[in-house]
């Protein structure tokens, strides 16, 4: 079986970015998205040349934060304070509950015009293209038009699309998980309680016999230590030390070597 570890948001704030660092040096992870948009983000890059092992895409992230576009050109995406409407606020707008509203609330060129600049981004930081192509927290349906679009111009994969067609298992579909989301992931509902009592070791060792069946699978999450910036931009905070807890895990590890998983990355699937 070949599986796939994915971190995302790499560069959020310094502390998730070095709890991904660890999770890369000292666990499984493999694959973990760019936040091109955040001012984290050169440090971020600062940590990829020396891990060529792994596969550094980009977490398009119209949500939190500052954008890499012109403010002016994408008016429907942004406050007044020129930083991006949080999702915990989309989510509770009444257009968002329709096709028609979320277009409104989400224009499909405001859209690409904000992710082609956090591509430009990317590539402006790095000297080199993306491994691949992710979304982050919400999905409008211009979003990934957008996403697509840009997969298609660059010939990157889109994340999703790809698992999809090289029929990955993947937690959130496995038949024997007990727990298979927080509040936080699943609301936009910030209990303390709740992510601190995650427990992504044990949710993967429950659906770990499920994966192997499989000739690809895939364990995800967000992996990160977490710092008082991240309490600033979102609700997902404090289970991510227990994702990166999970990716560090000797459980996990003695699981992958004793059943001779090979660890992939984007690149092996292109």
């Amino acid at each position: 079986m070949k599986l796939l570890t994915q971190g995302d948001d790499f560069g959020f704030t310094r502390g998730v970015t070095l709890g991904i660092v660890d999770s890369i040096d000292r666990g499984v992870l493999r694959n973990t998205g760019l936040f091109a948009n955040m001012p984290s983000a050169p440090f971020a890059v600062s940590f990829m040349k020396d891990r060529p092992f792994a596969c550094f895409g980009i977490d398009f992230n119209i949500v939190a934060g500052p954008s890499c576009a012109d403010p002016a050109k994408i008016p429907h995406l942004i406050d007044e304070n020129g930083t991006f409407i949080k999702s915990g606020v989309r989510i509770r707008n009444e257009l968002f509950k329709t096709p028609e509203g979320r277009a409104e609330m989400f224009p499909l060129e405001e859209v690409y015009t904000e992710l082609r600049a956090q591509y430009d981004r990317f590539v402006e930081l790095t000297g080199r293209k993306p491994g691949y192509l992710h979304p982050h927290s919400i999905h409008p349906e211009t979003y990934i038009q957008s996403i697509r679009r840009i997969a298609e111009d660059e010939h990157i994969p889109y994340s999703h699309d790809i698992r999809e067609a090289l029929g990955f298992r993947e937690i959130r579909d496995c038949p024997a998980a007990v727990q298979k989301t927080t509040k936080a992931s699943g609301k936009k509902v910030f209990d303390p309680a709740e992510q601190i009592s995650k427990n992504t070791t044990e949710l993967i060792m429950q659906c770990a016999d499920w994966l192997a069946e499989g000739e690809y699978a895939a364990i995800g999450g967000h992996p990160g230590y977490v710092d008082g910036e991240l309490m600033k931009w979102t609700t997902l905070s404090l289970e991510r030390m227990r994702d990166a807890e999970a990716m560090m895990s000797e459980e996990v590890k003695n699981w992958i070597n004793e059943n001779d998983i090979e660890l992939i990355t984007y690149y092996d699937l292109v």
